[in-house]
């Protein structure tokens, strides 16, 4: 089964995601069977998304999902399968929220489907549960390395709903944003980087900044180093 705390050597997501059934999670279920399920089942049911789109984060709803550590956000970026599973799952939720993937030229663009009016009658309003979950999804694609679909996801919802249109929240896009452009050692839910982000979420970042060129001053610090600032200015050392 997939649980946060396997015994297996491999990382439980890695199995999970295994095709082409993978491992079990903590229900018995493997990816192909949710990847099957009826809409009606994507909506009411509520402990599947952790798995699906897990996070660097523990969930305070799942508390037996597993969360992307460094041996599962390693094995993801170096293995395309595992990248194509994770897609696959992608495009399920796609379906659900009725928008459509297709890849042109080697460009991204998603848009909505021919289902999207009865599909949005779950999640195209101010306030829904649905909104939690594509904070989950644009975050969990990103770290996991499926960013270009991340990116085409949040354009897709920019243009669905622009700025100031009431039917999505202030509050859910301020997520949804951060979730998009922030750097990955920082989640959505926190103001600022307190130095508790995952150290190879920092390294990546750091690594990629270096590698683009653009490296800012708070990402040249290493996690190491900017726990030491804090503690300091806390007064602690």
């Amino acid at each position: 089964m997939v649980t946060a705390s396997s015994n297996n050597t491999k990382p439980a997501l890695v199995r999970f995601y295994e095709h082409p059934n993978g491992g079990e999670d903590f229900r018995g279920r493997t990816l192909s069977s949710i990847l099957n399920w009826r809409d009606d089942d994507l909506e009411y049911v509520h402990n599947f998304i952790q798995i699906l789109f897990p996070l660097p984060e523990g969930s305070p709803i799942n508390s037996q999902a597993p969360v992307i550590d460094r041996a599962t956000f390693e094995a993801f970026h170096s293995r395309p399968e595992l990248r194509a599973r994770l897609r696959e799952s992608f495009v399920r939720m796609l379906s659900f929220y009725g928008f459509a993937l297709q890849e042109t030229g080697g460009e991204l663009k998603i848009s909505p489907a021919a289902n999207f009016r009865t599909a949005a009658k779950n999640w195209f309003q101010p306030y829904s549960h649905n909104h939690l979950r594509i904070t989950r999804i644009i975050r969990s694609l990103r770290v996991l390395g499926l960013e270009r679909e991340a990116e085409a996801f949040f354009l897709a919802l920019r243009e669905l709903s622009p700025a100031g249109d009431r039917k999505i929240s202030t509050t859910s896009w301020r997520y949804w944003t951060r979730a998009a452009k922030r750097p990955l050692y920082l989640a959505p839910e926190d103001n600022e980087d307190d130095g508790h982000g995952a150290d190879f979420l920092y390294e990546f970042e750091k690594s990629r900044q270096k590698r683009d060129g653009s490296a800012d001053a708070e990402t040249r610090s290493t996690h190491e180093n900017r726990q030491s600032e804090i503690k300091a200015q806390k007064g602690v050392i």
